[in-house]
């Protein structure tokens, strides 16, 4: 199980609690963000919280727009 794996469980009930749509990663910044349906930005603090974040987020909707940046 990658460490990604581990988060699936916190990546849905965040997606779910805050209504992501989708996720930009950034890694030469460091930075990962959420985006909200409402238009808030939430900072993730793990790369491995963004990638589980997107691993949800492609396997619950097609109308979900993701966002990489990384790579």
């Amino acid at each position: 199980m990658s460490r990604a794996e581990e988060y699936l469980p916190w990546a849905e009930t965040f997606i779910r609690a805050r209504r992501v749509v989708a996720v930009r990663i950034d890694d030469k910044q460091g930075e990962y963000e959420a985006l909200s349906e409402t238009g808030s930005i939430y900072f993730i603090e793990r790369l491995e919280q963004a990638q589980a974040l997107l691993l949800v987020l492609q396997g619950h909707s097609s109308e979900t727009r993701l966002e990489g940046l990384a790579q």
